[in-house]
């Protein structure tokens, strides 16, 4: 059973993360808003991913970063703004959308380490040349 810590401050945007991420696998989840609640859940349960919202800020985008550090826990940021994304993303998988349970799919697979950053790319642009 896979489990996510979902790091973002709107629980809306949390809500529609779990959505995304349920019929990849993930069955159970951890929300939270600050750093110290990050830390506080993932010693109660390890998780699988982090995923954060692209406006996750100061020590809640620490706390991610420490924990992906030191247990190597794969991280996937999640942004409405592309260029946003891939100046935040560094070390993490990113999705920008708005986007399409397949990239989701594709950025999961390629946090935790099975897939290929281009294939979204290629998704993206098969897309708008269709367009």
């Amino acid at each position: 059973m896979r489990h996510a810590l979902i790091i973002d401050d709107n629980r809306i945007v949390s809500r529609a993360i779990q959505h995304y991420l349920e019929p990849l696998g993930f069955q159970s989840f951890d929300y939270s808003w600050t750093g110290r609640q990050a830390f506080e859940a993932a010693r109660k349960h390890t998780p699988d991913m982090i995923v954060i919202g692209d406006d996750t800020v100061g020590a809640a985008l620490e706390a991610a970063r420490t924990l992906a550090s030191e247990g190597a826990i794969p991280v996937l940021l999640v942004s409405g703004d592309p260029a946003r994304a891939a100046a935040r993303s560094g070390e993490a998988a990113a999705v920008a959308g708005p986007f399409t349970l397949g990239e989701i799919d594709e950025a999961v697979h390629i946090a935790l380490g099975r897939g290929s950053p281009d294939r979204i790319m290629e998704r993206r642009l098969c897309a708008a040349e269709a367009g």
